[in-house]
């Protein structure tokens, strides 16, 4: 099963507002999964605590695990919550908060805790576009979100499970790029209510969000601005702010590679969702290029086991490209996804797949770098055996290596994705500087000397001819 382009024109008209009157909500914090339900109080004193599974992404100075909280001051990458740079290595599991059971969401989770993981584009509302169950908003055990409809009448189950669910992969060190309301449940089951209504909703969302360490806000989905659905976007996300809350916020467009192109959008965002299904350096350099300064993250990209450019579905080689292409040009970090974003029978067989594996890898070498400290090359440093491809429909239509350089020399990345010379000044590095061939199959690296002219090793692990060059003075690994 391959997944469809979910594209959405929406076209919609104001309706009457629905009554306002709001179910007064408050949170519970769930702790514990069973098959059916989580169990609403913590654990008794002395009772026996299910232990944390470790993130790779290391522990904030209170001892909990690091988030993506904020953008840095000089608005390149983000930030945990000790103001420390973190490279964002993201997962979609869609529709994760309906189709999954506790038990079910404590086993995704924890995998992909323990796989470094430390993102999740994930939607607050089902609808079968999104991957969800039904068009009501149910979770697969038939839990509706919303009383006869109205977005302003909360069923508590239903967010209580998803606040504990929220709640668990902080605990994980999971950060959610949650949206409140996406272009595929605008319709059904939000119902397209007045902007007003939008509002209400906004505020109940930031509410219950409020003790939740680990959300930044998105809008849209796959969408092409619509003005009346903008009008309710935005009033979802000023309730939100109304509620005190200030934490970063990006919209995801289908009409353009990430929203600093589009000119209603541009001044609402802190960061830019960058999407894009061709050669990804390209977008990711445009937005980085834009101005303001914000993070340029590639957000989404081919997944695993698809291919919506209409190729073969996605190899291996193909999701490592996006990485360390995104990586060179500009990108904090990167979204990873993969045919199960819906949960297709069978999802917790693969959720080790080879493709997350081999990124989990690549992204283990980038973060025990300086990478925040990176800058795209614009052949300062590369200066011959780039290759070319900019325009390519398919990520393996290109051959176009990548770099990026600190301003000090002290690091830099070339990602070559074809057999190759490469030739380099070295003079952009600093005295002293070294060199390492990183297997981005494996992670393993190789030690050479550092020369003007660098020939890729042969094949890879895999077989394959793609290889990360590692210069400066800071060991691998």
């Amino acid at each position: 099963m391959s997944r469809p382009v979910r594209v959405l024109v929406v076209a919609l008209a104001v309706v009457l507002a629905v009554a306002a009157g709001a179910v007064v909500y408050s949170a519970l914090r769930p702790s514990t999964p069973t098959q059916d339900g989580w169990n609403e109080q913590p654990p008794a004193a002395g009772a026996p605590v299910r232990p944390v599974a470790p993130s790779t992404a290391g522990a904030a100075a209170d001892g909990t695990p690091r988030l993506v909280t904020g953008v840095a001051d000089g608005g390149r990458y983000f930030v945990d919550q000790d103001g420390r740079p973190i490279l964002v290595r993201g997962d979609a599991p869609w529709s994760m908060l309906v189709d999954l059971l506790p038990a079910e969401a404590e086993t995704y989770l924890s995998t992909r805790s323990e796989q470094g993981f430390n993102a999740l584009v994930v939607s607050l509302l089902g609808n079968p576009a999104n991957g969800g169950v039904t068009g009501d908003g149910a979770t697969v055990d038939g839990i509706l979100p919303f009383v006869d409809g109205d977005v302003t009448r909360w069923n508590a189950p239903y967010w209580d499970r998803a606040h504990a669910t929220v709640a668990r992969a902080a605990e994980l060190g999971l950060t959610v790029l949650l949206y409140p309301v996406d272009s595929w449940t605008i319709d059904e089951p939000f119902g397209s209510p007045s902007a007003d209504t939008c509002h209400r909703y906004g505020e109940m969302v930031g509410t219950w969000a409020a003790d939740l360490p680990n959300v930044l806000w998105m809008a849209g989905g796959d969408y092409t601005p619509v003005p009346e659905t903008d009008q309710c976007f935005e009033a979802v996300q000023e309730g939100i702010r109304s509620t005190g809350d200030s934490r970063p916020f990006s919209a995801q467009l289908i009409s353009v590679r990430f929203a600093g192109q589009d000119p209603h959008w541009d001044p609402l965002v802190d960061w830019d969702f960058v999407y894009t299904y061709q050669p990804v350096h390209g977008a990711v350099r445009e937005a980085y290029d834009s101005p303001p300064v914000r993070p340029a993250l590639l957000a989404e990209s081919n997944y695993e086991g698809e291919n919506n450019t209409g190729g073969e579905p996605t190899t291996t080689e193909t999701l490592r490209r996006q990485v360390l292409w995104a990586i060179t040009s500009g990108s904090p970090g990167d979204v990873y996804g993969s045919d199960d974003w819906e949960f297709l029978p069978g999802w917790q067989d693969r959720l080790r797949s080879e493709g997350a594996d081999q990124i989990a890898r690549i992204r283990d070498v980038v973060a025990s770098l300086p990478w925040w400290t990176l800058v795209p090359d614009s052949g300062e440093l590369l200066t011959g055996g780039a290759g070319g491809g900019d325009e390519a429909s398919d990520q393996l239509e290109s051959d176009l290596a990548t770099a990026a350089v600190s301003p000090d020399g002290d690091l830099a990345l070339v990602y070559v994705p074809t057999a190759r010379t490469v030739t380099l000044d070295v003079g952009r590095l600093v005295d002293g500087a070294r060199a390492w061939w990183v297997d981005p199959t494996t992670g393993e690296e190789t030690s050479v000397e550092l020369e003007e002219s660098m020939a890729t090793p042969g094949a890879n692990a895999a077989g394959e001819q793609d290889w990360l060059l590692v210069l400066g003075s800071h060991a691998v690994g």
